[in-house]
């Protein structure tokens, strides 16, 4: 049986919580990275890295119990994302709008253009500075079986970048995670490119193919029914659906994770508050324990079967 794991997009704070997810759930014999294929978008794509890169994951989770963690250069960089998005707010609100009249662009490649216009020309964390802090995911070796996710800023074009696109890992990443408005969109190959979310928090129809698909997502009902004022709560989730139905239909069993009520709470909407990650990381290990045994009932095993 092949399986695959998709990772969503949930910022600084989505980071802490998959991570944890995937720590608990090793603590159980429950490994996600074991899966044949790994595939993230923004901050899955760096969760879904580290586990493809096999990234001691209790030593990442120490990370986030640390006081020096602030000191990281990872950490610095969520730190200044987060300020920036506090500090920020209006430009946030043209953000939203502009996605909101991308989404709503009956060509949606032009609508993903029109929100790499806008994150070309926002004053943004600088590019470099925001790389730096992917310096732990620096390898000569791209995982043979990890892919990730972008968008690019100015043509809309969707990108997955994988072993065959040649490119610096970190590099990959940090453009999967570069928030429009947020982070300055990311230089590779002479291109500029911004957040793979801009296409959809998920992308999990990358999944298809397999025959066991494992979503992490952070489009829990109770964070969704917090949004329930937000249009794009509706359209991220409606997306989602979409993609399950693609992998569904081609033959794939998918089993959904998402943060239970009280991960939901903790998480709050605000998935830029990099204050929240340690709490997050810690409801992802508990939540991990818990539903290992179910996951491992499906047929998820530590190694490849």
């Amino acid at each position: 049986m092949t399986r695959a794991l998709v990772l969503s997009g949930g910022g600084s704070v989505g980071i802490a919580w998959q991570t944890g997810l995937a720590a608990g759930l090793a603590r159980r014999g429950v490994e996600l990275a074991a899966a044949d294929f790994i595939v993230g978008t923004s901050a899955g794509s760096a969760v879904g890295a580290q586990l493809a890169l096999g990234t001691d994951l209790e030593e990442r989770l120490a990370r986030y119990r640390q006081p020096s963690t602030g000191t990281s250069a990872a950490a610095r960089t969520a730190a200044a994302g987060s300020a920036a998005a506090q500090s920020s707010s209006d430009r946030m609100a043209r953000l939203m709008a502009v996605m909101a009249e991308g989404a709503a662009h009956e060509d949606e490649v032009a609508g993903r253009a029109a929100v790499g216009r806008f994150a070309l020309g926002a004053d943004a964390l600088p590019e470099e500075q925001f790389v730096a802090g992917f310096g732990y995911l620096r390898t000569d070796a791209w995982p043979e079986r990890y892919a990730c996710t972008a968008v690019d800023a100015e043509t809309g074009e969707f990108v997955v970048w994988d072993v065959k696109s040649r490119v610096p890992l970190e590099r990959a990443v940090a453009s999967s995670c570069a928030v429009p408005g947020i982070f300055a969109p990311i230089t590779i190959d002479g291109r500029r490119y911004i957040d793979g979310g801009m296409r959809s928090a998920t992308n999990a129809d990358l999944a298809k193919g397999h025959e066991l698909v494992v979503l992490v997502s952070l489009m829990s009902p109770a964070r969704m029914a917090a949004a329930s004022n937000d249009p794009r709560a509706a359209r991220f989730l409606a997306r989602m659906e979409s993609e399950l139905v693609v992998l569904t239909e081609s033959g794939a069993r998918v089993e959904t994770i998402v943060p239970d009520d009280q991960a939901a709470a903790t998480i709050g909407l605000n998935l830029m508050d990099a204050a929240q990650a340690p709490a997050a990381a810690a409801e992802g290990v508990r939540q991990g324990e818990a539903m290992a045994d179910q996951l491992a009932a499906c047929g998820w095993q530590s190694r490849a079967a």
